[in-house]
């Protein structure tokens, strides 16, 4: 038998002989060295896809007559035309529900990290899913939630050339591909619209409930067609094909739009975003994601321009945020980088039982108390003059009770106050709400009233700056019947001594700059007695004494 040489080892499905080839400098083709025996017909047969594509091997490589070729004769075979071996490709990421219809099979089973998808099958992913496939030479598709697809070629031609078509029926795919190192390696996404084709390039493909087709172009090129008609795609472009039409005029793709205010670390929930406005844009989409290549994706949000993404729930950690701009027309721009996004909520700001908000708190000295945080070592309290904290009275970070009392605070004043909890590695957490609340004087206490016999002088205790006081005088120690009220703005005052004998009965309280008033005093009291030394039964003796003497 005679040895067949080969330049590189190519095997065949079904095949159990080896031949050698040489590649041809435009890697396209092969080229195949003839043995003893061989005709034409049967190595067609053996090699190409179609073995009917004899004659075109035959004019290809100028052969008179097909039926006479020579040992040691070399023979060119286009790559296109051999047959290819399928190959796998490997789930490389799945998230949520992801599912595979295999080829023959009338089930669909649920998809697994390593999983391989074989030439035929079809895919789907559900509701907040997502899919990665991957193949040997690193190409690899992105499946968005709510995406179904086909993969009705995959094949290796030779070493480096592989052959992929893919239909879209629904849904966004993000395909990566290698860079080209082979003129007819090929890459397809169909979809009921259109065809992307690609090589070497990264590009997004989505199909929409009307059946039109968006593609956007990353990097590399692609072509698409549609009704007769094929646009090529640069980098940074993207088209629209709807139902029945053909590609619109490729279009620069939008840049994507900028954050506001970003924080080195979120500390509250919910966490908000805000962007600022972008030229062309319709919408934003914004992605967060616990990965930095935005696969594994935790939130989803479509915005207007104006609005703002808000996420309610989620745990501390470090996530990546990316955004893009979307025209008119729905085609997707540009992606940001991705932004990292520091969240760290825990330990929770505590939970305060007191004071409640807008409470009048009488004395100097107040007392906060509020309930245990879980992780938190101590606790931070702040008490400020102003609702922004820009004049604080107090600021103490070392408390590791769940209690604190004030030393004196002023009159007159409202204080706005806010707890935060440290963890043991002394991160602090977001502060509490600020809550307000007000130092109401206490009543004042009145000193011992000095009566005279004209004037009558009151006097209590000054309670500063600011304060005035409201006194009531009465004759009875419920004060239904009040003989002097007044608003004073000295502790004190002097009264005509009452000319009525009996007992009197004064308080007073105190009014803040605010109007807020104390409770009123404990009641003193004050006696006045008859003027006449006697009294009365004394002058009717004296009348009796007076008309015996005289008569």
């Amino acid at each position: 038998m005679f040895k067949i040489r080969f330049f590189s080892i190519l095997v065949f499905l079904g095949s159990f002989l080896f031949y050698s080839f040489s590649y041809a400098n435009d890697n396209q083709t092969i080229e195949v060295t003839i043995v003893k025996n061989d005709y034409l017909i049967n190595i067609c047969k053996k090699y190409l896809e179609d073995p009917r594509r004899w004659r075109k091997i035959a004019k290809i490589n100028r052969l008179v007559n097909p039926d006479l070729i020579f040992p040691g004769q070399k023979l060119i075979i286009p790559l296109t035309l051999l047959k290819g071996l399928p190959i796998d490709g490997t789930a490389t990421f799945v998230k949520g529900s992801a599912m595979l219809h295999e080829k023959g099979s009338g089930e669909w089973r649920e998809l697994h990290l390593n999983d391989l998808i074989k030439q035929g099958s079809g895919i789907k992913t559900g509701n907040e899913s997502a899919l990665e496939i991957t193949f040997e030479d690193a190409t690899s598709f992105y499946l968005r939630p709510n995406t179904l697809l086909d993969i009705i070629v995959a094949e290796k031609k030779g070493s480096i050339h592989f052959m992929r078509e893919l239909y879209l029926r629904s849904g966004k795919a993000i395909s990566r591909l290698r860079e080209a190192t082979g003129g007819e390696s090929r890459f397809e996404i169909h979809t009921p619209s259109a065809i992307a084709a690609a090589r070497g390039t990264v590009f997004r493909v989505s199909v929409d409930d009307t059946e039109a087709t968006r593609s956007e172009v990353l990097r590399g090129t692609i072509g698409v067609s549609a009704m007769s008609t094929t646009v090529a795609l640069q980098e940074g472009e993207g088209t629209l094909v709807r139902a029945h039409e053909p590609p619109l005029k490729p279009r620069k793709l939008l840049l994507p739009p900028e954050l506001i205010d970003p924080a080195p670390v979120y500390k509250t929930m919910p966490l908000k975003f805000r962007f600022k406005q972008r030229e062309g844009a319709s919408s934003f989409r914004v992605f967060l994601a616990k990965d930095q290549g935005i696969k594994d994706v935790i939130a989803d949000k479509s915005i207007r321009p104006d609005g703002t993404v808000e996420i309610s729930t989620i745990d501390d950690g470090m996530y990546f945020l990316q955004s893009l701009s979307i025209d008119n027309d729905g085609i997707e721009g540009l992606p940001s980088d991705p932004l990292p996004v520091r969240v760290r909520i825990n330990p929770l700001p505590p939970y305060i039982q007191s004071p409640q908000e807008w409470a009048e708190l009488r004395g100097k000295s107040v007392e906060f108390k509020w309930l245990t945080v879980k992780d938190a070592a101590r606790y931070h309290i702040q008490i400020a003059e102003d609702e922004a904290f820009s004049t604080i009275v107090l600021d103490k970070s070392d408390i590791k009770d769940t209690d604190y009392v004030t030393t004196s605070l002023g009159f007159n004043m409202s204080y706005y106050f806010r707890l935060s909890s440290i963890a043991g590695d002394n991160y602090e957490g977001a502060p509490s709400d600020a809550l307000s609340f007000s130092i109401i004087p206490p009543p004042p206490s009145i000193e011992k009233p000095a009566v005279g016999d004209k004037e009558t002088r009151i006097r209590w205790h000054n309670l500063g700056k600011g304060i005035t006081y409201h006194f009531q005088m009465s004759s009875d120690t419920e004060f239904k019947n009040i003989a002097v009220e007044k608003t004073l703005q000295n502790p004190e005052i002097t009264l005509t001594t009452p000319e009525k004998t009996g007992t009197y009965f004064v308080r007073t309280s105190s009014i803040d700059a605010k109007g807020h008033e104390s409770d009123f005093s404990v009641p003193q009291s004050f006696e006045i007695k008859n003027k006449i030394p006697f009294g009365p039964l004394s002058i009717i003796g004296a009348a009796w004494l007076i008309i015996w003497l005289v008569f």
